[in-house]
């Protein structure tokens, strides 16, 4: 990881540095590669197979070419955790997320072995995660599941993860997508959107496009100023 990170180190140890659940040790891993290497060799087989696409395999040697030059153009590596908890020698879950943008946070892999399972180990994880993005200043945290994933999918909605779409990726298949606001006011306008008739003097003032038709719609409609 560039150096350019050195400021997270801290805080990822301030929410990471507990055992999960009290009792089990997070190991943060090097990298994606030594994630899945581990993932592989201890808790792939108790999952049901799945079938994925490399598309970036299907783009041959041309399209490596230029995600190599996009990648070098885009300046410090983006933030990335890769984290092994275990029980003893063994490992219990997995667990990995990575920046998307300056806004957004990904938590794009979890694991738990079925032994492992109704012990609290991927609520306390969720609860960190959201702290821990929280401070590092993400306005986001998002995730995509299988619709059928439904314990994953209830502990996120209780966490307070919002459903945002509904995606058909070639490589990965149906997912459903979530999404964590960190920033209220955010949380507001999705609600909003959402059919929420609700909008308060901070959503009014941001309001832009065609946010002075609608409150002159409104004014006419109602005869009273809706700021009042």
């Amino acid at each position: 990881m560039s150096t350019a990170w050195d400021w997270v180190v801290p805080i990822r140890q301030k929410h990471f540095g507990e055992p999960l659940a009290g009792l089990y040790p997070l190991e943060r891993l090097a990298d994606g590669e030594a994630y899945w290497a581990l993932h592989k060799a201890e808790l792939l087989r108790h999952f049901p197979p799945e079938v994925f696409f490399n598309l970036r395999a299907l783009s041959g040697e041309e399209g490596e070419r230029a995600r190599a030059r996009l990648t070098a153009s885009e300046g410090a590596q983006r933030l990335a955790d890769f984290w092994a908890v275990r029980d003893g020698e063994a490992i219990v879950a997995m667990f990995s997320g990575h920046q998307m943008d300056a806004e957004t946070y990904r938590m794009w892999h979890s694991a738990v072995h079925p032994d492992y399972r109704r012990r609290g180990l991927y609520r306390d994880f969720l609860r960190r995660v959201l702290a821990y993005t929280r401070e590092l200043g993400f306005d986001y945290v998002v995730s995509e599941h299988a619709p059928g994933n439904n314990a994953v999918l209830i502990a996120k909605l209780k966490a307070g993860f919002r459903i945002v779409a509904m995606d058909v990726d070639a490589a990965t298949g149906t997912s459903l997508n979530l999404r964590y606001f960190h920033n209220e006011a955010h949380l507001r306008v999705y609600e909003f959107r959402c059919g929420l008739a609700t909008l308060d003097e901070r959503l009014l003032a941001a309001g832009t496009g065609a946010m002075p038709l609608l409150l002159e719609q409104l004014r006419r409609g109602s005869g009273a100023d809706p700021k009042t």
